[in-house]
């Protein structure tokens, strides 16, 4: 009974991990394009939060009002340009992916998993350059994505025949 909950509870992790990694995408994908058509709309943006947060005089507010202007300073120096490639690819890349998994396209598992290690190499190095407590914590959740993506596979991929390969997925006429 226990292993009943247990699978059915990493089953909706794995349905809610997937549908977070789908809205993630969507978000990356329409902030990219927001960017490619307006590229200042960032600096306005930043500069906003910025001047909320040094309204304050917590150090939280000091905090974020620093990390907004580093930012900001980075993304004037050059980085607009890959960020807007980086987030539209990255987001179409998701959606697709999303899409695939939700629809048990079984063939498509393997790709998602290299994929999805390809990101999470990339955060991990990200991570390793300039640690932060939220990139610790999507890394991990990623993780944990590969991890459910995985096993999903091996839940839903078709039986071997006795000849040891899979069958084909249709009927050959």
């Amino acid at each position: 009974m226990m292993a009943n909950h247990t699978r059915r509870f990493i089953d909706v992790a794995y349905t809610i991990g997937v549908v977070v990694k789908g809205i993630d995408g969507a978000i990356e994908f329409v902030v990219g394009l927001l960017l490619l058509v307006a590229p200042g709309l960032v600096h306005a943006v930043l500069s906003a939060v910025a001047s909320e947060a040094r309204e304050g005089s917590s150090a939280t507010n000091t905090f974020i009002t620093d990390y907004v202007a580093r930012l900001d300073s980075q993304l004037a120096r050059g980085g607009l340009a890959f960020l807007i490639a980086f987030l539209i690819i990255h987001g179409v890349v998701k959606l697709v992916l999303v899409y695939c998994l939700l629809r048990k396209f079984h063939r498509v598992y393997p790709i998602a998993i290299g994929v999805l290690v390809v990101f999470l190499a990339y955060q991990a190095y990200a991570f390793a350059t300039a640690p932060s407590i939220g990139l610790a914590v999507f890394t991990v959740l990623d993780a944990l994505i590969i991890f459910f993506v995985y096993r999903e596979y091996r839940q839903i991929r078709p039986p071997k025949t006795r000849s040891g390969s899979e069958p084909p997925s249709r009927p050959v006429n």
